[in-house]
């Protein structure tokens, strides 16, 4: 084989394997197929408190998302968490806040016990 067939498989296989299908089934956040992207992340240690309510707030500026994506949240930490229910809130394409109910716990205690949540979101770029 020659150095051309060579590259022209290495470049066909590289082109296979990186094919992605991505389908975004939603009323509200639409746009071309091409352009569809998934962007998954992590957010940790700046909770602040309102009340009983805890809440972070998330950049989705290196996800480049060219409007509203849809986006899903999961608290993770150490301790018992299980009671508490949360909720994402969308501000704008490139942040998001994840607000919890979480009576007698601090803001101060969700930082030192390292409250984390993993998110994910959906959305197009173009």
């Amino acid at each position: 084989m020659t150095w051309f067939t060579v590259a022209l498989v290495a470049t066909l296989a590289v082109n296979f394997s990186l094919a992605v299908d991505i389908v975004l089934v939603s009323k509200d956040v639409t746009g071309p197929e091409p352009c569809a992207k998934i962007c998954f992340g992590e957010s940790q240690g700046t909770w602040k408190q309102n009340g009983h309510y805890l809440f972070i707030d998330s950049s989705l500026a290196d996800c480049k998302f060219a409007r509203q994506p849809l986006v899903s949240a999961t608290l993770v930490n150490t301790g018992d968490f299980s009671q508490y229910s949360g909720y994402v809130g969308m501000e704008q394409p490139g942040k998001f806040r994840y607000e919890m109910y979480a009576p007698g716990v601090s803001a101060a205690k969700a930082n030192a016990d390292h409250y984390q949540i993993n998110w994910n979101a959906a959305g197009y770029s173009c």
